[in-house]
């Protein structure tokens, strides 16, 4: 169903430090500020995908604390169908800490909490609204087990699957070729493939290594500020990205994998669908932590103004 978009998640209730600088080994540094926001990568994505207009049903488990509750009735002012969203009595919702320097480079520790419960009999009973989905989309701060039995399934049905391989996780390469599109940045496709990615020929080696190992119809190595590398069978593409000052870059890429899903939701074809994802990823960055901010009318308008020049750019590797 087009528009309809599934997101197996996480939430983490998220300390964050800014300082100047990232601290060396052994060292202290004096920070700026600190703040609270609830998120995750799997939260994040869905908020996003929702802000941007799809019906988003959320797979997520919450612990039965003040954080959990407020997380879930935030998700339903939204709009985001929370059938699936349980709240654990056993444990706490997952908790993280973000390090934020003034160049807008962040460092990020996660524990994971009653992230840990999402499990293969949730996505058994998921199925239905599965079946019916535009696109799946997962990520690895849930058990790598469920993400690969929630693909698997998705697959069998025909469903389109997105996998935003964070953080780095050790899983079946046979679960390769029901991933129909998989979204690494730099370190990760670096880290699954063992390929130092540093560069757009090093993007282009790993995005084929990931397509020789059976990723049906793309990789996509996001690069920050260098944009990103499509790899597809039928040839390489790089987009750059849209120049701004970074403020905080710690909501880009679960910005970037949220009007990305959007946006494949609709029908679009892949390089369209990277250039909104860059659109509303660029707004993103420029502010402080703000992904579920994210407005659609700003991300339509830069897109609009910005698609035929970004097009332009666009070249063949």
């Amino acid at each position: 169903m087009e528009n309809k978009v599934v997101v197996l998640g996480s939430c983490s209730v998220c300390h964050v430090y800014q300082s100047p600088r990232m601290p060396e080994k052994g060292e202290t540094v004096i920070g700026n500020e600190s703040y609270v926001i609830v998120g995750g990568k799997g939260s994040g994505q869905a908020v996003v995908a929702r802000r941007l207009g799809s019906e988003v049903f959320l797979l997520e488990h919450l612990g039965d604390d003040d954080y959990g509750k407020k997380e879930r009735e935030s998700y339903q002012e939204m709009g985001i169908c929370t059938d699936f969203v349980f709240l654990d009595s056993d444990t706490s919702t997952g908790a993280g800490g973000i390090f934020l320097d003034d160049q807008g480079q962040n460092k990020i520790i996660i524990v994971p909490g009653a992230n840990s419960n999402v499990s293969r009999r949730d996505v058994d009973e998921m199925k239905s609204i599965i079946k019916d989905a535009a696109i799946l989309g997962a990520q690895f701060e849930i058990p790598a087990d469920t993400v690969d039995y929630a693909i698997r399934t998705a697959a069998e049905m025909g469903v389109r699957t997105l996998l935003d391989p964070a953080p780095v996780t050790a899983f079946d390469e046979s679960l390769y070729p029901c991933i129909s599109i998989i979204k690494p940045n730099e370190y990760e496709a670096s880290e699954l493939t063992g390929i130092h990615v540093t560069d757009l020929d090093s993007a282009k080696e790993a995005g084929r290594w990931f397509l020789e190992k059976g990723v049906k119809e793309a990789a996509i190595i996001t690069m920050g500020e260098k944009g990103a590398v499509l790899v597809t069978r039928e040839g390489v593409k790089h987009l750059p990205g849209i120049p701004v000052k970074a403020v905080d870059t710690g909501g880009a890429g679960d910005t970037f994998a949220g009007a990305l899903l959007a946006a494949l939701s609709r029908g679009w074809p892949l390089e369209k669908s990277i250039c909104y994802a860059q659109c509303a990823s660029a707004i993103c960055v420029t502010r402080a932590s703000t992904y579920a901010m994210t407005r659609q009318d700003e991300i339509d308008c830069l897109f609009e103004e910005t698609y035929e020049k970004q097009e332009e750019k666009w070249r063949d590797l």
